[in-house]
């Protein structure tokens, strides 16, 4: 139950923004973190909700003089979404009014759109739809990312596909009940009937199947291989943008690689070889993580295995150990990336230096500020700009900026599973922590495991879009000349 000074707060900030007045939003930020103090943890949600209507706010009043389209620059929305996160992570978020709850997960959504992480974006649009499933701008603004993410890809079946879906989720709106939180909000109702309308024009052009049977695919001979299928669609962890769409069985391949892309003559064609192993090692972790889920507490490898009992709640065995290893590889992918990035953009820092955040420029410690290296700040690419942002839901103590709550604590998790002891238990156990080993429950490693595999995932198809993106790019500047294709056969 909200009580009259947090009411009051929410107030001010709508009236602070009404009135342009910056000084006094961030003076309510304040109010906020000292309204934290001995309040429930739904409370909490709210005022973690009204801390990103500040940040938003003042992103909203500081745009107005600038645009800020394509700035790689978005520390407030950075701020805002951190915030909104907070609020979903409290215990007491459930306790909300569903409304509340599905403007606090639609902002996100919308947040992430604007940074380029679409993928992200659409499964918070599908975490609020899952709670009212016509909430207006959580339907309309997914059908919207659905359209762009088509654009972006370089398959254009694949493309049909995604302006089809959209357009049906679009077309729900006049023809069936639609529940708008503060009524009906005519300049987004236009919006989204100009993109029902431009799906429809684009879908007659290439004129696409309606009645196409999605579900006609085959899962695999066996049924350990269609029970293992079934669950990475469940899951959306296949490497295909379609499971993004839909759990339709023509998802159920990993069959996202590289668009085409040019080499000067002579120069080694190497980016399909770093992304093979890129591919092969996300669908090995996996397999892991599913492979845990299935498995039997007790594996004939763990059979006449001498170990001792450390009195600590610590369940030894093979089961477990997947866990650890598909954490291990699927964390270990995103500085590959950086690597891929690091020969791709030319961007010429040594090999050995690499990784995932400081790939994008150098932190400056004096401003507390990363200083962007200047061949990403003159390109605009929504994907490229996506994994950028990804990279902010990763925690390196010397990249302090990052949007996930939980970011450095799964940074320990990871370092205590790679560099030192991380022992995991099937309850919670009366035993503490130390510099040299931690302890967390199987449950909990497991959903940070899949968080893992998915945000892996996520940045690898960005990757590869990003990649279209720019060597379409680079076709236009490069003009007339002799090109050789290469034909890769398929392993």
């Amino acid at each position: 139950m909200l009580n009259r000074e947090i009411e009051d707060l929410g107030l001010e900030i709508d009236i602070a923004f009404d009135n342009n007045d910056v000084s006094k939003l961030e003076v309510l930020l304040v109010s906020c973190d000292s309204l934290m103090e001995n309040e429930t943890s739904e409370n909490h949600s709210v005022l973690y909700f009204y801390k990103a209507n500040c940040y938003a706010a003042l992103r909203m009043i500081e745009r107005k003089d600038v645009d800020d389209t394509w700035s790689w620059h978005r520390e407030r929305l950075v701020a805002e979404i951190l915030n909104l996160r907070k609020a979903v992570a409290e215990s007491g978020f459930e306790k909300l009014d569903e409304i509340m709850q599905c403007k606090i997960l639609t902002n996100i959504a919308n947040g992430m759109s604007s940074l380029g992480r679409v993928i992200e974006s659409i499964s918070y649009y599908e975490k609020a739809l899952s709670r009212i499933d016509n909430f207006a701008m959580a339907l309309g603004n997914k059908a919207i990312g659905q359209v762009h993410y088509g654009q972006h890809l370089y398959d254009p079946g694949h493309s049909g596909i995604f302006f089809f879906y959209a357009n049906k989720e679009l077309n729900r709106f006049g023809s069936e009940p639609i529940l708008w939180d503060c009524g009906i909000q005519q300049d987004a109702l236009e919006t989204f009937m100009g993109y029902r309308d431009f799906t429809e024009d684009v879908l007659e052009d290439i004129e696409f199947d309606s009645k196409f049977d999605f579900n006609n695919f085959s899962l695999g001979k066996h049924q350990k291989e269609q029970d293992y299928r079934r669950w990475c669609l469940q899951h959306k962890l296949f490497i295909n943008p379609l499971n993004d769409v839909f759990t339709a069985t023509i998802a159920a391949n990993d069959v996202l690689h590289l668009p085409s892309h040019f080499y000067a003559v002579g120069e080694e064609p190497r980016f399909p070889k770093y992304f093979n192993l890129l591919k092969q090692e996300l669908i090995v972790a996996r397999h892991m993580l599913y492979e845990f889920t299935t498995a039997d507490f007790e594996h004939y490898s763990d059979n006449d295995v001498l170990l001792e009992n450390g009195l600590d709640g610590v369940y030894l065995g093979y089961r477990n150990e997947l866990l650890k290893n598909s954490l291990r590889i699927s964390y270990s992918i995103f500085d590959k990336i950086a690597l891929f990035l690091n020969d791709y953009m030319k961007i010429g820092l040594k090999v050995d230096s690499v990784n995932f955040r400081n790939i994008w420029g150098t932190y400056n410690k004096k401003n507390k500020a990363l200083e962007i290296n200047p061949c990403f700040l003159d390109r605009e690419n929504w994907l490229l700009r996506g994994l950028y942002f990804l990279s902010k839901d990763l925690y390196d103590q010397n990249f302090t900026d990052v949007a996930e709550p939980e970011a450095r604590e799964l940074h320990i998790i990871r370092k205590m599973a790679e560099h030192r002891y991380l022992g995991i238990q099937e309850y919670p156990a009366q035993v503490d922590d130390t510099e040299y080993m931690k302890y967390i429950t199987v449950d909990d490693l497991a959903d940070k495991v899949l968080k893992m595999l998915k945000l892996s995932r996520e940045a690898l198809i960005y990757l590869s879009l990003a990649m279209h993106i720019e060597e379409r790019k680079r076709e236009e500047t490069r003009g007339d000349g002799i090109v050789v294709p290469i034909q890769f056969t398929h392993l």
